[in-house]
């Protein structure tokens, strides 16, 4: 058992390793009582295409999601949800562009339920009857995830910034993907990334970390798996250009809304860690387009907005940063918007607040068991380890590196995408 301490937050996480490949990261809180457990596997929307030893496979945008759902049935009309039920275990599961994650909640009988966990995730029941029965769920999620104006203001902005990137594609994929959906492509992608090697699970809360290590060690030790091979994702090579500079659309909303999207190589900030990266644009973004920000309080004082936020992903080689605002004005917005991007600043006093801010924030989530169990997920996927001394990292934020990164935040490549309400198409 490896002790992985956080620095600067009087933290720890334990972190172990089965025979057969699982890790597993413990993070102990003993004022609370319950105790929160996921089991992520390294596949995720953007995985369609991937490589094992000299075979190329390609499946159906949708199928991570789509397995997500199939995969709680445990035998013939028996799901795990019901399992769940019975020993007091409030279970679910999310998909992400990156991973899927299975995941449940227990305040009493945790081996056992933890036992469940693996038990559900690691039994391969899929049948055509099963599948078949699953699509038309899955096809209704999707068509209101496409009946959802926010939903697909998201991926239609998307859409507008990534040209060919898997980005772009609904998480749940279209109705015509779904139903595309075999049930080799099921097995094919179960049997290739659900194997311990490739996957991991996150506890948190109360309980003996040593206890919950030799349950999963028991637990697997009883289960059967392939020698895991590794896997080359293949992926379409991004385009540095938006796909448009402009473009309008009518959709379901009640007020229009301007997405103003800025499209950034990430090599262009040569020598920062993606995490540093991150962690100084949103403290620009914030200090400049934040809810306290003079620019975002100037123009909802003058009416031009009546709202107004940011977002900042990254998309693998890509950086996008967007600026959302809810406005009637949107010509005037967006030249605002331009030019504030052309004259970024920080100063001093508002670097040491937010700085201050971000780091009370960082304390305040280790009250939350199910928030450090998501921030754990994330370093893993997206660092590939815990990042330990995340509260030194901000604290060391200064204006020189700010600055630095400020030189190459600009608009030399912008989609612009404005929605309107539909009343307003003629």
């Amino acid at each position: 058992m490896k002790e992985i301490v956080l620095e600067g937050l009087e933290e720890k996480i334990y972190e172990y390793t089965t025979k057969n490949g699982l890790k597993v990261y413990m993070w102990v809180n003993e004022k609370v009582n319950g105790c929160f457990a996921s089991l992520s596997v390294k596949y995720g929307s953007i995985h369609t295409k991937f490589k094992v030893g000299k075979k190329v496979y390609t499946v159906p945008n949708g199928l991570a999601h789509f397995l997500e759902h199939i995969k709680f049935n445990m035998k013939e009309d028996v799901t795990a949800h019901d399992e769940f039920i019975k020993i007091g275990g409030d279970s679910n599961a999310f998909t992400t562009f990156k991973y899927t994650s299975y995941i449940v909640f227990a305040t009493q009988n945790k081996i056992e339920n933890l036992n469940l966990l693996l038990d559900f995730v690691y039994n391969p029941y899929f049948t055509k009857k099963m599948i078949s029965k699953e699509k038309g769920i899955i096809v209704e999620e999707a068509n209101m995830s496409n009946d959802d104006p926010y939903s697909k203001i998201f991926y239609d902005n998307l859409k507008n910034v990534l040209q060919k990137s898997n980005y772009r594609n609904l998480i749940t994929g279209e109705v015509e993907d779904i139903k595309e959906i075999s049930l080799d492509d099921v097995e094919i992608v179960y049997d290739t990334f659900y194997h311990p090697k490739n996957m991991f699970l996150t506890i948190t809360g109360n309980f003996n970390p040593y206890e919950m290590a030799k349950t999963v060690e028991d637990n697997l030790a009883k289960k059967e798996f392939r020698e895991f091979q590794e896997v080359d994702i293949i992926s379409e090579s991004e385009p540095k250009k938006v796909t448009k500079d402009y473009m309008e659309e009518n959709v379901g909303i009640t007020y229009p809304r301007v997405k103003y999207s800025l499209k950034i190589p990430v090599n262009k900030f040569k020598n920062v860690e993606t995490i540093d990266l991150k962690l100084l644009c949103d403290l620009i973004l914030n200090i400049n387009f934040g809810s306290t920000s003079e620019f975002r309080s100037d123009l909802i004082l003058k009416g031009l907005v009546t709202s107004m936020g940011y977002s900042l992903d990254i998309y693998e080689e890509y950086m996008v940063i967007t600026i959302t605002a809810n406005t009637n004005y949107q010509d005037e917005v967006i030249k605002l918007i331009r030019e504030k991007f052309d004259n970024l600043e920080v100063d001093e006093k508002d670097i040491v607040r937010k700085r201050n801010a971000a780091i009370a924030t960082l304390i305040l989530d280790y009250e939350d068991i199910e928030q450090v169990n998501m921030k754990i997920q994330d370093d893993i996927i997206n660092e590939g380890e815990i990042i330990t001394d995340l509260k030194i990292r901000v604290a060391s934020i200064n204006q020189e590196k700010l600055e630095s990164v400020i030189n190459y935040i600009n608009n030399d490549n912008v989609a612009i995408s404005v929605f309107k309400p539909k009343e307003n198409q003629e």
